[in-house]
């Protein structure tokens, strides 16, 4: 995972503010406009790709390990703090990719 990607997920597990802000959001690219307006450093498509691998290990129902291990390394701190938070944030991704669809 881009370590630009790990360092705003634990920004936004940090502020409620912005879990608000991404709770409002139902369109992909306005996520990774204010994704990246936090935290720069990645691509859209590196954002949407990463967010649809945490959505994906999240409807499976995996482990904390096995979720750190599907975030590309030893995540396991950061993970389990951003899991809930990053909910909002894959919603408006994947909500916004299906819509397109």
């Amino acid at each position: 995972m881009n370590e630009n990607i790990k360092v705003f997920l634990e920004k936004m597990a940090a502020d409620s503010e912005l879990q608000a802000r991404f709770a409002q959001i139902k369109d992909p690219d306005e996520a990774y406009e204010l994704a990246s307006s936090i935290q720069p450093g990645f691509t859209k498509e590196e954002f949407v790709t990463e967010m649809t691998k945490i959505k994906e290990a999240m409807d499976e129902d995996l482990t904390d390990d096995d979720l750190a291990k599907s975030s590309g390394g030893d995540a396991g701190d950061v993970v389990a703090s951003v899991t809930v938070s990053v909910a909002t944030v894959v919603s408006a991704v994947s909500w916004g990719a299906a819509a397109a669809v």
